[in-house]
């Protein structure tokens, strides 16, 4: 994750790496599983109707599933094999593990470039694609971190258990995906505040690129980047302005 960087929700995202971003998302996931199984222990099954508490254990069930779906995925996020991963699961084959999870992976990646589905007539408004921890990385870290605090006891006394150990973002990573996303915003006719949005954070990237490395190149190519924002911001303005 980059420390300097503006956490604006729509750009939140690209301060991390996308392993660190799979990694929250199961660790989001793992913490459901743990309140839902928690809120059992209790015996008190008094209103309790016939049959719920199996109802509520395959409901954890599917819930474990979903953990093991994105432990899945953040695996090869970080480049581990099919056959590893074929292994660990009880040592089905490297052909049985692709098989089963090559949809979801494929969807993560996927989401991670479309975040959004675009709004329709029947509905305006862009639908979420990926995941919520994924979309606001931030304040999902932070309140994970209070929560492993609270009910973990290896995590006590440490201030980020969780958000302190995430893979980091590489500049490099970082303005691969920054330039990813103005390709795509602008090949699916994003509103020009959106664009803009993209923009910022690539001028700031630039601009610390030319303070670290002394690139005054990068410096002019953050102003160049910082201007094309601006004129956005404006011309989301306009009346009338949309994508």
């Amino acid at each position: 994750m980059s420390d300097d960087a503006t956490h604006d929700v729509s750009t939140d995202r690209y301060a991390y790496s996308r392993r660190a971003l799979s990694r929250l998302v199961l660790s989001f996931e793992q913490r459901d599983l743990a309140e839902r199984a928690a809120a059992g222990v209790p015996t008190d099954d008094t209103y309790a109707h016939p049959g719920e508490l199996v109802e509520e254990a395959q409901t954890l069930v599917e819930l474990a599933q979903q953990v093991l779906r994105w432990a899945v995925i953040h695996e090869r996020q970080k480049g581990t094999s099919w056959e590893e991963i074929g292994q660990r699961l009880g040592g089905i084959t490297r052909q049985s593990a692709h098989e089963r999870y090559k949809d979801a992976v494929d969807e993560w990646q996927f989401s991670l470039v479309q975040p959004y589905e675009p709004g329709t007539a029947a509905s305006p408004y862009p639908a979420p694609v990926l995941h919520e921890a994924a979309l606001e990385p931030t304040a999902t870290g932070a309140r994970l971190d209070a929560w492993a605090r609270e009910h973990v006891p290896s995590a006590r006394g440490t201030e980020h258990p969780v958000t302190g150990h995430l893979p980091p973002l590489t500049t490099v990573e970082e303005m691969n995906q920054v330039l990813a996303a103005i390709q795509h915003l602008t090949a699916h006719g994003a509103s020009p505040a959106e664009r803009a949005a993209v923009y910022e954070r690539k001028a700031a990237l630039l601009e610390r690129i030319a303070a670290e490395d002394g690139r005054p190149e990068a410096a002019e190519q953050a102003a160049d980047a910082r201007a094309r924002a601006a004129r956005l911001r404006e011309e989301g303005r306009q009346p009338g302005a949309g994508g």
